[in-house]
């Protein structure tokens, strides 16, 4: 059999890249790191670098150089909001807000401002639970220091009736007791939802039956000198309901009782109002004509919507927004005039749609973002792009470098580029290229 010769298989050409072209990872991080190195003072050496460890989900070191930025240049929109962001996603609740509040004040872009405002209303609802765990943790530290008799908390309704769907209007007559006590100028009322953090900590919600020790302590936890526990409960023979409530002294657990008129469920709100004015004379209070007013009147007259709106506070209250948005709305339709239930609803529904992911699309999708993204300097910043920089020194060319320079001009550099890119007429070196021929003997 004959040999036959060599057959040529396969040519291939290869691409040989330039070496720039294989740029290391981090060889991005590296230059912002030098940059902001060269020049501390600069505004936007420092943002670039807070944002680039943000996105590289490095939070905690973000938050040093965008702290930096932000101080540099406090009207500096961008810095404040990664700084924020960070904040968040470390759990500094009360940085994020600081920060979050100086965007709203200095920011340009406003549907990053309305991220941020539904942003606000999450975090306080984690704020408040963090906070409750804070204090039962030392709770020691804090029981040992009173609170003014004038500040006054009100825990969630005990609700006794047969029909456990009603269960919801412990929180909603809570809330509307809250809304009464706070048309007095003579007393400090604790926020709701702070003091349903602290409830659910201790889990007196789970209780069917709080004594006056538990609600003592509640008291000492939130810092108040006398707390209000109220209670509906079914009527005798199971007919009508009565609702009363306690209030108790933090400081030695003194309790003075306080009841209403019997009636029926439809009457609720008749019967809260003369609950509230008992209360007012049991804390010493006596109130002006335009605040005795102001008491009398009724958010919804509908008890319908006010237990759909009971519902959706409990939603709220859980973290489940969306939900609660879905509450407040059905207890809006049912009575168009009830306007906590709108205020609710749209800050629920903001809340339910809200995240850090959100947010950062937001302002990088901006022009305020793309302006601060290329480096963009308050006084003193030292560059006058960052961006630019960066590429620049992963691959150098003529028209990325950054001059400093304020007046005069100079003459245009002479061309660096090598034979190829002269003959390619750019500023990048052409690829180079060969052919490799595999010849394989058949035997």
């Amino acid at each position: 059999m004959r040999r036959l010769g060599p057959i040529v298989l396969l040519l291939l050409t290869v691409c040989v890249l330039p070496a720039n072209a294989q740029q290391k990872p981090n060889d991005a991080l590296a230059k912002l790191q030098a940059a902001q190195a060269a020049s501390p003072g600069s505004v936007a050496a420092n943002r670039a670098l807070g944002v680039w460890y943000y996105r590289a989900g490095r939070f905690a070191e973000s938050r040093v150089p965008l702290d930096q930025a932000h101080k540099l240049d406090p009207n500096d929109g961008v810095s404040a909001l990664y700084a924020g962001l960070a904040a968040e996603q470390m759990k500094d609740f009360t940085a994020a807000k600081n920060a979050y509040n100086s965007y709203l004040m200095v920011g340009k872009t406003r549907s990053v401002q309305k991220e941020i405002r539904a942003r606000l209303v999450a975090i306080s609802q984690a704020e408040l639970k963090e906070a409750a765990k804070t204090a039962v943790a030392n709770e020691s530290t804090i029981s040992a220091t009173p609170g003014a008799t004038n500040t006054i908390a009100v825990l969630p309704f005990t609700i006794g009736l047969a029909d456990p769907s009603y269960a919801p209007l412990g929180r909603g007559l809570a809330d509307l007791m809250i809304t009464d006590l706070s048309k007095s100028r003579q007393l400090t009322i604790v926020e709701r939802e702070r003091m349903q953090a602290i409830v659910d900590e201790i889990a007196l919600s789970k209780s069917a039956k709080v004594d006056a020790a538990t609600t003592v302590r509640a008291g000492k936890l939130i810092q108040a000198g006398r707390i209000v526990q109220g209670q509906v409960l079914q009527g005798s023979g199971g007919t009508g309901i009565t609702i009363s409530s306690n209030v108790v002294a933090s400081n030695g657990g003194a309790v003075t009782a306080v009841s209403a008129p019997n009636g029926t469920l439809d009457k609720l709100f008749d019967l809260e109002k003369t609950l509230v004015m008992n209360t007012f004379r049991t804390l010493g209070v006596t109130l002006t004509p335009a605040e005795a007013q102001e008491v009398d009147r009724r958010p919804t007259s509908s008890l319908a919507a006010f237990l759909a709106y009971s519902r959706g506070l409990q939603a709220q209250d859980d973290g489940r927004f969306d939900e609660a948005a879905r509450f407040f709305d059905n207890a809006r339709s049912i009575d168009p005039g009830f306007g906590a239930a709108l205020a609710r609803s749209q800050q629920a529904s903001a809340a339910s749609q809200s995240s850090t992911t959100k947010v950062e699309t937001s302002i990088r999708s901006s022009s305020e973002g793309a302006a601060a993204s290329v480096g963009s300097t308050s006084a003193g910043g030292g560059l006058a792009s960052t961006l630019n920089t960066v590429v620049g020194g992963v691959n150098p060319t003529t028209t990325n470098t950054v001059s400093n320079t304020t007046s005069g001009s100079s003459p245009a550099p002479p061309s660096t580029r090598d034979a190829p890119s002269e003959k390619s007429g750019t500023d990048q070196p052409a690829p180079r290229t060969g052919t490799v021929t595999v010849i394989i003997h058949r035997p």
